[in-house]
């Protein structure tokens, strides 16, 4: 009989150890801290978690991932879901992370993050052996996009001055401030803008989220009493202070020089041509005519009497 048990012992360890095989989980890419994905302006997400498992043992050991989020995330992950790790092999394998296309990315604030847990069971016969988790905090990056909103065209006089609302909008998904504002004005040096200053600084939260709106104010527009018949391509223009671009809009304000104003003299109401003169001849060339033609024919009357 203790012949017999000897013999069994070393087939149970041997067993135990097989089925609980020595591995090891880890990260390849550096999750200290946070990982931050890349996301293009367009909310296109792109990143790439890489584990490793080291199979320090001398059969092969089959392993199930499966991934949970501490809360609702904005990404799609895709990678395998089982592997095979020969004995003595260190293998690497790759989670990606896309884009929920279904889902405002806008709404998910940069400022937040996301806690990955990667848990790995190893598997004999169906049944989960011995398992191992790691963990990666995982982040959005801040996207910044402040847009003036376009403005109609629009129309004033010399000599006078019109205010035009400008609002700008914020399409990114993180407060951002203008760092100044501009305005330029092409082909009509006498017409000026004032009121920029007040862009200096604005914070302006994300449009549409939060029921956050556009911000802005009216600028005032002055065209001079010189200032001819002309049509003045205006390009207002804001820096953002979170990625330091410049971004513009462009409209169109039609200046009308003033009417020239002339007096018509003319007894009869009649109008005035170029010249400034009436185009109706006056009446008083003709009463003069008919006064000069009488005293004629009494001069010749009383010449004939006389004689």
């Amino acid at each position: 009989m203790a012949i017999f048990i000897l013999l069994v012992m070393p087939i149970t360890i041997n067993s135990s150890a097989q089925f609980g095989g020595s591995w090891e989980l880890g990260w390849v890419t550096d999750v200290d801290g946070n990982y931050e994905v890349e996301m293009e302006d367009d909310w296109d997400i792109n990143g790439e978690l890489v584990i490793y498992i080291d199979n320090t043992g001398q059969g092969e050991i089959t392993i199930d991932f499966d991934l949970e989020w501490d809360s609702d995330i904005p990404f799609i992950v895709d990678g395998p879901e089982t592997a095979s790790i020969a004995g003595g092999a260190n293998e690497t394998f790759t989670f990606t992370l896309t884009e929920d296309s279904e889902l405002d990315i806008r709404s998910f604030s940069p400022s937040e993050t996301y806690v990955l847990t990667l848990i790995a069971e190893q598997v004999v016969s169906e049944q989960t052996v011995s398992s191992q988790d790691i963990d990666a905090r995982v982040e959005l990056p801040e996207i910044f996009n402040l847009q003036p909103n376009s403005v109609d065209d629009q129309s004033m006089y010399s000599d006078t001055w019109i205010e035009v609302e400008v609002l700008v909008s914020n399409w990114g998904n993180n407060g951002d401030a203008i760092t100044s504002a501009d305005v330029e004005i092409r082909s009509c040096p006498n017409l000026k803008a004032e009121g920029l200053d007040q862009f200096s600084n604005l914070i302006i939260q994300p449009t549409d989220l939060d029921n956050n709106v556009a911000k802005g104010f009216d600028v005032k527009f002055v065209a001079s009493a010189s200032h001819p018949d002309r049509t003045c391509e205006v390009t207002f223009s804001v820096i953002s202070e979170g990625d330091e671009r410049v971004r513009s809009v462009t409209f169109d304000l039609q200046v009308s020089a003033a009417d020239i104003v002339v007096d018509d003299q003319s007894s009869n109401g009649g109008s005035s041509d170029g010249d400034g003169l009436s185009e109706n001849s006056s009446d008083l060339a003709w009463i003069g005519f008919y006064e000069l033609f009488l005293i004629l024919i009494f001069t010749i009357y009383f010449r004939r009497l006389k004689q």
